[in-house]
């Protein structure tokens, strides 16, 4: 253990470690002494280090910490450490791992801001914080550099590994379909080294292949869930189940960010298989003994619900985006070459405006969640994008610390962005921790799901320009919208 505690305080490591009788190969990149996110979960006698791979003698499993919401996430993630691991689809396990700083996006600041100047210092930023997540087309971004390099990392090892166990050469070895090949064509599999590998000085100076000697990137391949997803028998969040679980549902006000004045829920309590109504930040909860039982009374109760806190009418939303074409609500400048006006004035000037109104994100899969709170945790399965904020709000409910926070990560039916929301995970944990020690599975119906996303947002955009000589000479492109994060 000594080494390995050693290593985790270096600057810059991608290495393999022993486990549980076997080897974890990973990337781990740190700024100031973190601590091992592994450590905690640590048993005598076993070596853990931030691993993208690990191996023992029974399976090769690597890690995709990368949410998966029908984008292929995982698959990628899988080809990308495979290509340079020499395994083939079939050979592994995956896994969505556990929320680590380990697994910051490195990618965040340099692909996930509409912004130049600060994204040095953005990046930084999410390093130095630990952000991990999944969004604005940062996956491959993100995964390209780093799992190719925990790949060849695992690879070399295992070769090292062979080589210390048979006296051939590294040089004299090859690798093909989780194997470590002899020079007499005898094949070592990856399982078989493991434990060797566990005790063999990592790898580090490697190089990741040149596309030209690529198997698999760039290549057709099928998605690791294509059967599973064509066949119907994916497991999603909403497919998960706990021993002894309740079975939940919520209304909201359909305003939304509009009070609940009051409500009347007699009916509601005398139907069958309802154990509990209750008031949540923002509505009401109903939890039963399964999913339709706790709609129906949902349904059933009467609401008062108070006005929403922003225009009724859609009409009115499209003023108030018209009327913010004005340099006092100018929040950004992209770019602003030359003089536009004087350019506009010298020839005949076209206009147009393009509206995107309101959008649903609309997944197949409504939203979910099932958490159990314990006075010695919490445990959350769902599907979400940011696995840590996810503890750190949990946490706050419950009155836990964040490492006592476990979010067992899902597959999702959809929802590209729709998970980047917080709202259904909260008031499933305020359900819960009035129930504590027993496990509520919260569901949406349809409706709510709808009623209640965060919508891309309307925008309205207005552009200028002429051309000469059948080439575009000026341009004036404005954009108006509600802020995002706003």
């Amino acid at each position: 253990m000594g080494r390995v505690k050693t290593i985790a305080r270096r600057t810059f490591l991608i290495g393999s470690v022993a486990i549980a009788g076997g080897v974890a190969f990973g990337t781990y990149m740190v700024k100031r002494d973190p601590a091992n996110p592994l450590m905690d979960d640590q048993q005598a006698g076993e070596a853990v280090f931030n691993p993208w791979v690990k191996i023992d003698g029974e399976k090769i499993t690597l890690i995709t910490p990368h949410a998966d919401k029908g984008q292929g996430a995982v698959s990628v993630q899988a080809a990308l450490i495979a290509e340079e691991l020499d395994v083939e689809f079939g050979q592994f396990e995956t896994d969505f791992g556990k929320p680590s700083k380990a697994y910051w996006n490195t990618a965040f600041g340099s692909e996930g801001v509409p912004f130049m100047s600060p994204r040095g210092i953005l990046a930084s930023l999410v390093k130095v914080m630990g952000i991990q997540g999944t969004g604005g087309s940062t996956s491959v971004p993100d995964s390209f550099d780093k799992l190719r390099n925990a790949g060849a990392v695992a690879r070399e090892t295992l070769k090292k590994a062979a080589s210390n166990k048979t006296g051939v050469p590294v040089e004299q070895l090859k690798t093909a379909n989780g194997t470590v090949i002899l020079p007499d064509g005898k094949t070592i599999a990856y399982t078989e080294l493991a434990a060797d590998a566990a005790q063999t000085e990592p790898v580090t100076d490697v190089t990741p292949r040149d596309p030209s000697q690529w198997r698999m990137l760039g290549k057709p391949m099928k998605r690791l869930d294509i059967v599973a997803k064509s066949t119907g028998t994916q497991n999603y969040g909403i497919d998960a189940k706990v021993k002894g679980m309740v079975h939940a549902t919520v209304k909201l006000n359909p305003r939304q960010g509009g009070k609940l004045n009051g409500y009347d829920a007699s009916e509601a309590e005398a139907m069958p298989g309802v154990s509990k109504i209750m008031e949540i930040t923002g509505g009401v909860a109903v939890v039963a003994d399964n999913t339709w039982r706790a709609f129906q009374a949902a349904e059933a109760i009467e609401f008062d619900w108070g006005p929403a806190p922003y225009p009724a009418e859609q009409d009115d939303h499209w003023k108030a985006i018209e009327a913010s074409f004005t340099d006092d609500n100018l929040d950004s400048q992209w770019r602003n070459d030359g003089d536009v006006d004087v350019a506009l004035a010298e020839g005949r000037v076209f206009e147009a405006e393009y509206r995107s109104p309101y959008v649903a994100h609309a997944p197949l899969e409504p939203l979910n969640a099932i958490v159990l709170v314990e006075d010695s945790g919490v445990q959350v399965w769902t599907g979400h994008q940011f696995p840590r904020q996810l503890q750190v709000l949990v946490a706050g409910i419950t009155g836990h610390e964040q490492e006592q926070v476990t979010l067992h990560n899902q597959y999702m039916g959809g929802s590209f962005g729709h998970r980047l929301e917080f709202e259904f995970v909260k008031q499933a944990t305020e359900i819960a921790n009035a129930m504590r020690g027993t496990p509520v599975k919260l569901t949406y119906s349809r409706e709510e799901d709808f009623a209640h996303d965060y919508p891309r947002h309307l925008s309205i955009g207005r552009g200028r320009g002429i051309a000469k000589n059948g080439q575009v000479v000026a341009v004036d492109l404005q954009i108006a919208s509600p802020s995002v994060l706003g």
